[in-house]
């Protein structure tokens, strides 16, 4: 009986040990290597999301009034790396012009829960007829 309890220690050790060295391995992430092909093809999807930005009228008539020409701003375009045309492609898929809403509607739905939860714990019923 003595035998298995100190067996059974001996093992619950090692598990322990096992245990604690494999919780210190390290995170890894892969990721595909991306190809000429394929920063080409991401490149010219990039651009075309600034230049859809740059034809807004908005921005174009704000370019305008800093004294950049679309001339300039192509020329400007044409001169930026790959990884600074990705970037302004993702800044500007990242604005919101008109906001999400998300908010509001968050907000809505906890204002009714709580006129809901209020009138419950005070006994009141709203009837409509």
């Amino acid at each position: 009986m003595i035998q298995n309890w100190r067996m059974l220690r001996h093992i619950a050790m090692v598990m322990v040990a096992v245990m604690g060295l494999l919780s210190f391995v390290p995170r890894v992430e892969a990721a595909f290597v991306p190809n000429a092909g394929m920063m080409a093809e991401q490149r010219t999807a990039d651009v075309d999301t600034i230049q859809k930005a740059l034809e807004n009228k908005m921005v174009a008539e704000r370019l305008q009034a800093l004294g950049y020409s679309a001339d300039e701003v192509n020329q400007r375009l044409a001169m930026l790396s790959d990884d600074e045309v990705h970037s302004v492609a993702k800044q500007i898929d990242a604005l919101n012009p008109g906001g999400d809403g998300v908010g509001i509607v968050i907000a809505i739905l906890v204002v009714v829960l709580l006129v809901v939860l209020i009138l419950h714990f005070s006994d009141r019923r709203v009837v409509i007829q």
